[in-house]
């Protein structure tokens, strides 16, 4: 029997996974991998940089890094030649009176310390009933268990912001993330073996202070050399190729209508080819494989793909060192800084945060503290926030 015949759709980090895993049984699949524009990886890439200058030769762009819970990810960059490098993850939330920090107690804790220990209670029911829990909104969460609004608006949610990117979604993210996300040891980004399930009555700290964070290489170089293993092993990548339509699909195949584009990734008037195949996989976004599918598509296609919504709210709103100063705590703040919160020696986290470098940023803005702003700092002294709107 003859390898089934396969074309993916989308070199991002899904097609080309997929392509990776059919190309490992040649014997019975033949992978075409399809990309509109020149190269691989999606929505991750690295821009170039001048290292004299910014300390490092390139800038990741759609993804920085991850956790634990990444460990595949992790193991494909490996395979590839391209290993992780573990950082310490500090982040910066709000400033003065508002500001707290992963790293060390600040003056907030102290004031919530009473809701953060009510909070690691509730999160030992929700993981009980974590059923019914999976049902209710974070922000209807806070409310059945009447923590202060504060505590809700400039603890709870920038924290899961920054972590999930949901931005100002967030308050409808369902509660048993919330619980994944502060006591698994594997998935939880603010796990903190000190606290963790081991409460005994001091936990004024939120989170943990270390949590397990690495950065990741060359996006760009990665996928370029996956591309080339993938060559090597048989698969046909197509870069600059769109797929114009599904033309047909039933049990005996599928027909495409394909069109290459120049190498600048302009459509032009480049001829429109017709190609079957047995099997076709969507690795792209649910409302592009909507439309590609067209008349092709089930009704339960069309159901699952057409519920996708999507959030046109991110702006680049600054790019300048002064609006940190201002808006933002930068480095060490002994005015807000405390120790022994609810009892607990913080001498430990108290001597790391006198070296306080923040590499996230992330507060909600007072007169609207439902809305986020968002900032990253990969770059020393070189800052951009980003509005969630």
């Amino acid at each position: 029997m003859p390898p089934k015949r396969v074309i993916v759709i989308g070199a991002g980090a899904a097609g080309m996974s997929c392509a990776h895993q059919l190309a490992a049984h040649p014997s019975r699949f033949s992978v075409t991998l399809i990309e509109s524009i020149s190269r691989c990886g999606g929505q991750a890439f690295s821009i170039p940089l001048d290292a004299s200058h910014h300390g490092a030769s390139f800038l990741n762009q759609g993804v920085q890094g991850g956790s634990g819970i990444f460990r595949h990810t992790f193991a494909m960059f490996k395979q590839q030649g391209y290993p992780v490098h573990p950082v310490n993850l500090q982040i910066s939330f709000g400033k003065d009176d508002k500001f707290w920090t992963n790293v060390f107690p600040t003056k907030l804790h102290e004031k919530h310390k009473d809701e953060i220990k009510k909070f690691r209670k509730v999160l030992k029911i929700i993981r009980k009933f974590e059923l019914l829990f999976a049902l209710v909104p974070i922000w209807l969460l806070l409310k059945m268990f009447r923590f202060s609004k504060e505590f809700g608006d400039y603890m709870i949610m920038p924290t899961l912001a920054l972590f999930l990117g949901t931005g100002n979604a967030t308050p409808e993210v369902n509660s048993v993330i919330l619980e994944r996300l502060f006591t698994s040891p594997t998935v939880g980004m603010w796990y903190d073996e000190e606290v963790g399930d081991k409460t005994k009555g001091k936990d004024g700290v939120l989170s943990g202070n270390n949590p397990p964070m690495v950065v990741f290489p060359n996006l760009s170089e990665f996928y370029e050399t996956w591309r080339k293993d993938l060559v090597k092993k048989g698969v046909n990548v197509r870069l600059n190729t769109d797929l114009v339509r599904v033309i047909e699909r039933g049990r005996k195949g599928v027909k495409v209508a394909l069109k290459k584009k120049s190498d600048e990734g302009d459509s032009g008037d480049g001829e429109e080819t017709t190609e079957e195949y047995d099997e076709i996989v969507f690795a792209c976004q649910a409302d592009t494989a909507k439309r590609l599918l067209g008349k092709q598509a089930s009704w339960r296609e069309r159901f699952v793909l057409g519920r996708t919504k999507w959030a046109d709210d991110v702006t680049v709103t600054h790019w300048d060192s002064e609006y940190m100063e201002k808006h933002y705590t930068n480095c060490y703040d002994e005015e807000q800084a405390v120790e022994g919160v609810d009892g607990r020696d913080d001498s430990a986290r108290i001597a790391q945060g006198k070296e306080f470098s923040p590499m996230y940023y992330i507060k909600p803005y007072d007169q609207e503290p439902d809305k986020l702003e968002m900032i990253s700092d990969p770059i020393p002294h070189k800052y951009w926030t980003i509005r969630l709107t």
